[in-house]
């Protein structure tokens, strides 16, 4: 259940408002637009996804669930975390996204809501068919075993219909 603190509750609903926390925390999206990504790196709590790091021309960035990965937010930092593996906690890259590394991000947008899939867009210059999707489990039906953490996609989209 959502904190019953002041500033996130409305006064008259008394509901917590995720579109005002959701555009706080994601106010950092369009300084992506434009980047370079030098490097990207997830962070594991063995074994879910629990941050994406971007490296990129315009500084680190990371991608992470917040309130228990209820919706995302984008934080900047002030380096790259060091990649490791620790007993369970890994910072380490994601073969699935190698191929965005060397990329500019041309647009970075939210999709879904509070939820029901909140989660990040990222789309990259000469790559019209590919996206790198940062979402919050919480996307209608999850798995049991998993809580708190995010699901990482990698979209390959068709734009016409190949007959075989």
């Amino acid at each position: 259940m959502p904190s019953d603190h002041p500033s996130l509750m409305d006064s008259h609903h008394m509901e917590y408002e995720y579109k005002k926390c959701i555009k706080e925390s994601c106010k950092l999206l369009p300084e992506l637009e434009g980047a370079m990504v030098s490097e990207i790196l997830v962070n594991i709590v063995d074994p879910e996804f629990n941050a994406v790091f971007l490296k990129t021309d315009k500084g680190v960035f990371s991608l992470h669930g917040e309130m228990g990965s209820e919706y995302l937010g984008v934080r900047k930092l002030e380096s790259m975390p060091e990649q490791t593996d620790d007993k369970g906690y890994r910072i380490c890259p994601y073969e699935t996204f190698e191929c965005f590394v060397g990329k500019k991000i041309i647009q970075a947008h939210q999709i879904g809501e509070a939820w029901n899939g909140h989660g990040i867009e990222l789309c990259f210059e000469k790559m019209p068919n590919k996206t790198m999707i940062v979402q919050s489990i919480y996307t209608g039906d999850k798995t049991e075993e998993f809580e708190d953490c995010l699901i990482l996609g990698f979209v390959n989209y068709q734009f016409e219909y190949n007959r075989t």
